[in-house]
């Protein structure tokens, strides 16, 4: 689990109007009548875990809506408010399994899954990912993983053996600093490096599994 930092996106004025973000997305609020749109809302309630704001959720989406996730089933590592996770059901893929060590976030998760309609293809996991059940340690066509760099340190063995060729891994939270030792890490395990975006204090990227 991550915790939001300062917003990226300023929605101070207006809490509740809804955010574009990317080519694809619009961020709405639930309880608020919307003028029609041709992007894919995500309807996420305000909370502990943010909001969708944060530059490391605006990248990871902006990175994730270039990707043909259709048919994929996800594992969305330190989940939050399950934004990734339901913008990519949304984008078409078929299941979500969702991890966090928070009770909290694994039920923010749940209602915003609700509110999306698509509760019924999330599978939600409270713990770390070697806490995964057996039935969950499957390969994943896209993995997320806005997380601090120290877990993303820790679970890159895990993250490769639930990976198979082709895997997308896009990652985000780590400081410019931890950048390259974090990227390189991944790569000494088989992944390529697609995109590397610099953000104002963190950094994220896309990765996929060659080998």
């Amino acid at each position: 689990m991550k915790a939001p930092e300062k917003p990226y996106i300023d929605n101070s004025m207006d809490p509740n109007r809804p955010i574009e973000i990317g080519k694809s997305f619009r961020i709405t609020r639930p309880g608020n009548n919307y003028p029609p749109s041709n992007r894919v809302d995500l309807i996420i309630k305000r909370g502990a875990f943010g909001s969708g704001e944060h530059e490391t959720t605006v990248s990871c989406l902006e990175e994730l809506e270039k990707l043909d996730v259709k048919g994929k089933t996800v594992l969305d590592i330190g989940c939050g408010t399950g934004i990734l996770a339901i913008a990519a059901l949304k984008l078409g893929a078929q299941k979500a399994v969702c991890v966090d060590i928070a009770r909290e976030a694994i039920e923010t998760t749940m209602n915003n899954a609700k509110l999306n309609g698509v509760a019924d293809v999330i599978v939600p996991v409270l713990g770390t990912l070697n806490q995964l059940p057996e039935e969950l340690k499957q390969s994943y066509g896209v993995i997320l993983a806005n997380i601090y760099p120290e877990v993303l340190r820790s679970i890159a063995q895990d993250v490769r053996n639930l990976s198979h060729k082709g895997t997308y891994l896009i990652g985000s939270g780590v400081s410019w600093e931890d950048n390259f030792e974090i990227i390189n890490l991944y790569k000494s395990l088989g992944f390529k490096l697609l995109v590397n975006r610099w953000l104002d204090y963190y950094t994220t990227f896309v990765l996929t599994l060659e080998a």
